[in-house]
């Protein structure tokens, strides 16, 4: 694997998480992820990334940059030291990696990271568990409201920040791990600001993970999962815990923590014993037959079908008869809206 490869690894909310971790004030739109042009100590929302094409345009000073170039500008470092950066910042080594004269692009050897392609070679940072001590078990009235139970809350660890007004969501690993913490922030400025979720900050040390790198939900799912023979992969935490709330015996969904599906993400999948994957990604168009469905069906079918269609039966829980607002998950309304959807859910292969 080479290092435009490693890149294009990283989900749309990585890139946000090493955005926000140098200070380039982010917000995502979309694909489109606007920073501050902290490139050249710029004060404008005029640096954006395009998780289409991995790709990042300044349009006040630097043009077009790959998040290396960026990380370079903004450490004042070369290409190794920033590659080495962006690595160190996802909890990757740049110790096996060898260089020669040529471009980096070509000839970064990065292949120690899918050796033999088993997920066991996937290496995060494991926290100490003891971190979430910090917290408060409390739970938000909110997701309450939407139709997340305590109990629910409860299995999947959520927890409180009183002081810094922030509903506290563990990520674990497949095998229980604690690998990242993130939080959903409740103060409207931070929300509005375009910080609504984030890794969480604790003693000067922020508890992030890649979250390509696992599928969250799966450590508590994987028994209804494989009992099942069906995984669904939902955009965000909540969708999973709703989905659990509704229905235990179908609690069959995980989080992508995105809109695409990574490589590691699959090879994860391809440990359970599954023979359909169901995409439950969140609505972006309005009504069945407009452009905007027809380009959101281009990116699903591109982004995650096209990836793993050969490997099972793939179907996608797709709002043909307007049950949804714009943004809204499946689970979103009513257990019998997502039950009307999962009922008839799509075909794609």
């Amino acid at each position: 694997m080479d290092a435009n490869k490693f890149k294009e690894q990283l989900t749309i909310n990585d890139i946000y998480n090493l955005m926000s971790s140098l200070d380039a004030n982010p917000y995502i739109r979309g694909n489109v992820i606007y920073c501050v042009s902290i490139c050249h100590n710029g004060d404008g929302h005029n640096l954006r990334y395009y998780a289409d094409t991995y790709s990042f345009y300044c349009f006040s000073n630097c043009g077009a940059m790959s998040v290396y170039d960026v990380v370079s500008k903004i450490i004042d470092k070369d290409f190794f030291n920033s590659f080495k950066y962006v690595l160190n910042y996802f909890n990757y080594s740049i110790s096996d990696i060898s260089f020669n004269n040529a471009s980096y692009e070509d000839k970064i050897d990065l292949s120690f990271f899918d050796r033999d392609n088993k997920i066991e070679e996937i290496k995060l940072r494991a926290l100490n568990k003891n971190v979430l001590n910090n917290y408060y078990d409390q739970y938000y009235k909110g997701w309450i409201n939407e139709g997340i139970n305590i109990d629910t809350m409860k299995l999947f660890n959520i927890k409180n920040s009183i002081v810094d007004k922030q509903i506290i969501i563990p990520h674990y690993d497949m095998y229980n791990n604690l690998v990242g913490v993130r939080v959903r922030n409740l103060d409207k400025e931070l929300v509005n600001s375009g910080k609504k979720y984030m890794p969480a900050y604790l003693n000067n040390k922020l508890l992030n993970h890649p979250t390509g790198s696992i599928l969250y939900g799966l450590n508590i799912n994987k028994e209804t999962i494989e009992k099942n023979k069906k995984i669904i992969l939902f955009e965000s935490e909540k969708s999973v815990m709703k989905l659990h709330s509704y229905d235990k015996d179908l609690s069959i969904g995980v989080c992508l923590s995105g809109s695409s599906l990574t490589n590691r993400q699959i090879e994860i999948l391809k440990t359970l014993n599954i023979n359909e994957v169901i995409i439950g990604v969140d609505k972006e168009f309005d009504n069945i037959g407009t452009n905007d469905e027809k380009l959101y069906a281009k990116k699903i079918q591109e982004s995650i079908v096209d990836k793993i269609s050969i490997f099972w039966n793939v179907t996608i829980l797709w709002d043909v008869n307007n049950l949804l607002d714009v943004q809204d998950s499946p689970v979103d309304k009513t257990p019998e809206v997502f039950n009307e959807l999962y009922k008839n859910r799509i075909l794609l292969n």
